[in-house]
């Protein structure tokens, strides 16, 4: 399969515009018969990779990060191809339309994607009738991303959408949404996971910054863990300036990233011991990066570049390599 993605179908895809081709991507998961049986066959090696995250038990470490399947319609497929757990979202309180286009940028030779997407996504009410649909299979091994720039916001959508998954991943990082860097101050995170905390019955994960000053992304762990944060991923894409965006900067995600993701790994792991989990993300794709990640400190790991250059056995093949590993 991988063969054919890479070789037949990768580059028709890639014809399209990079958002038109993310839409049919998941389109293409509405098919849920088909995936269902492509992973009979992609996962039949996978083996027991069970894995507990904050204590919820996820069928291996390999998880699809945030921002693939913003609006929680194709979450089931997901799982099906081979993905231990899935992170719906980011879903906001609001509807919005995200920044103005053109947006999204891949950059073909070096396994990377720019996006300066901006939460775009239909908000609180869609996103809580689709998670209202899963199956308790499903729902049992799905996160939810939410974010916001107010606290109250934040919180609404927590109560909201935390009884009908396993647990919320709060994203405090996106560098393409104005007023969220308010978050990166230790303070106001502290005082935002304090509040949740507070609301929450079920594991609270928080989004990371890639920052490039290890004394303040420790000094933001350190808040959130303060707070009641029961886990980290680590980390958000890398905020870069391109002309080719009509906002002129966005976040860069993929291969580029591998090393900036074990260096926060090793940070985070040695500054908060063997408690909270840490998962790695960017830069992962294949499973000789995950197990790198892996052996830096992660519990386990996220990926969504790699599904777009590598095609929907990655998450399988992944597994299967990490087995091999062990």
């Amino acid at each position: 399969m991988r063969f054919i993605y890479r070789f037949l179908i990768r580059p028709v895809v890639f014809r399209l515009l990079p958002e038109v081709s993310h839409r049919f991507a998941v389109d293409s998961f509405r098919l849920r018969p088909v995936w269902r049986l492509f992973g009979l066959f992609a996962r039949s090696s996978d083996g027991d990779q069970r894995t507990v995250l904050s204590g919820i038990e996820v069928r291996n470490p390999v998880g699809i990060a945030a921002g693939f399947d913003k609006n929680c319609e194709v979450l089931g497929s997901l799982l099906d191809i081979g993905f231990g757990y899935v992170v719906g979202g980011t879903v906001t309180l609001d509807a919005r339309q995200g920044t103005p286009k053109p947006r999204m940028i891949r950059r073909s030779k070096e396994g990377a994607l720019i996006n300066a997407l901006g939460f775009p996504g239909r908000g609180l009410a869609p996103a809580r009738k689709q998670l209202a649909r899963l199956s308790p299979v499903v729902s049992a091994r799905t996160l939810i991303s939410i974010s916001g720039t107010e606290e109250d916001s934040i919180r609404e959508c927590l109560v909201a959408l935390e009884p009908l998954v396993a647990g919320v991943e709060v994203n405090i990082s996106s560098p393409n949404t104005a007023g969220l860097a308010v978050f990166q101050e230790p303070v106001r995170l502290r005082q935002l996971i304090e509040m949740l905390s507070a609301a929450k019955s079920k594991p609270l994960f928080v989004k990371m910054p890639r920052l490039t000053d290890s004394g303040a992304f420790i000094e933001l762990i350190q808040a959130a863990h303060e707070g009641g944060a029961d886990g980290f991923v680590t980390a958000n894409t890398l905020p870069i300036a391109h002309q080719g965006l009509a906002v002129g900067k966005g976040g860069l995600s993929g291969k580029p990233l591998l090393e900036s993701t074990l260096e926060l790994v090793e940070q985070a792991r040695k500054h908060l011991g063997n408690g909270p989990t840490v998962i790695g993300c960017g830069g992962i794709s294949n499973a000789e990066d995950a197990r790198a990640v892996m052996d830096a400190g992660a519990d386990a790991v996220q990926l969504y570049t790699a599904l777009v250059f590598e095609g929907p056995g990655i998450a399988s093949s992944i597994s299967r390599g990490l087995r091999a590993t062990r």
